[in-house]
């Protein structure tokens, strides 16, 4: 173990800390928060089910004025966790964290790093804005023994002095037996984007199913010149389904649940991502706020 870790009160995991070098991008979450229309509404019928939430990892950072870089926290469980609800500790110069689970890679602890440095198996992403997500009733996700969790930290101080933060995850915890159903999040991304100067422009992506799986949350996904996102489902299973269809605000990013929805393997998801390009250059995919991205995560059952 990391000799500055600390451990988190009754989670039997570590949250590394003194994180040195720094960074910062977006994601984000809401509390069951949007159906398509916008209107409040909750994906199920039954009575929330209540819980403490508990630290998962975190990092401690400080990051100079003007900069921007990686930071990435690895701790290797010793104990199977199941997770009904992720929340994001995401103060201020938290560009985006990137929450991921795979066979350890490098040695647990904290370490610079770049974007590219993640584990296969998506757990959750935060950003500005993020509030916490809960799953439906009977469905949670599962982290298993030996699997290392790895944390990456994208920070991005745009201040004119230095700040300091602690970022990270946390959970509710939920009883395997609790559980019908097995998650996970599966995201998608397009890599190949050309936004011209000084005008609005759209972009079509999708994301194919790799086998049959039920949709319950999304993420939509952009950076500062985003504004409208669209997600339509083509189910072979319950037809075509516009299941987003709002503004997008950089500074308020939220996870949006939606009625539940059955897709066949080879089925699509369709997300429309428009900017308004006010800048004078053709803008391209890139991980910071000054470039763009398109994508979007998608919370699913059963995960693979």
């Amino acid at each position: 173990m990391d000799r500055d870790a600390v451990l988190a009160p009754n989670s039997g995991v570590p949250a590394p800390r003194r994180l040195t070098s720094l960074l910062c991008c977006a994601l984000a979450l809401s509390t069951w928060a949007c159906s398509d229309s916008g209107d409040a509404k909750n994906v199920t019928t039954d009575d929330p089910v209540t819980g403490e939430w508990e630290t998962l990892l975190t990092g401690d950072w400080t990051m100079p004025p003007g900069e921007e870089d990686y930071v990435c926290v690895r701790y290797t469980l010793e104990e199977d966790v199941y997770v009904r609800g992720l929340e994001a500790v995401n103060p201020l110069g938290t560009h985006h964290t990137f929450l991921a689970s795979g066979e350890p890679s490098k040695p647990d602890g904290t370490a610079p790093c770049t974007v590219a440095e993640v584990h296969s198996n998506a757990i959750f992403g935060s950003g500005v804005g993020t509030a916490p997500i809960e799953f439906p009733k009977g469905v949670g996700m599962k982290i298993p023994a030996g699997r290392q969790l790895l944390l990456n930290l994208h920070l991005y101080n745009n201040q004119d002095s230095e700040i300091s933060g602690t970022s990270g995850t946390r959970v509710l915890r939920v009883d395997k037996s609790d559980l019908e159903y097995i998650g996970d999040e599966v995201p998608a991304v397009n890599l190949d984007l050309d936004i011209p100067p000084g005008k609005e422009t759209t972009i079509e992506s999708s994301y194919t199913a790799t086998a049959e799986m039920t949709l319950f949350a999304i993420l939509p996904h952009m950076h500062k010149l985003g504004t409208h996102s669209k997600v339509t489902v083509e189910s072979s299973i319950e037809g075509e389904r516009v299941i987003h269809d709002a503004p997008y605000d950089f500074d308020l990013q939220l996870y949006y649940p939606v009625e539940p929805i059955r897709l066949a393997k080879g089925d699509k998801v369709r997300f429309d991502c428009t900017w308004m390009n006010t800048t004078s250059r053709t803008i391209h995919f890139g991980d910071s706020s000054d470039d763009e991205m398109c994508a979007i995560g998608l919370y699913r059952y059963p995960g693979k």
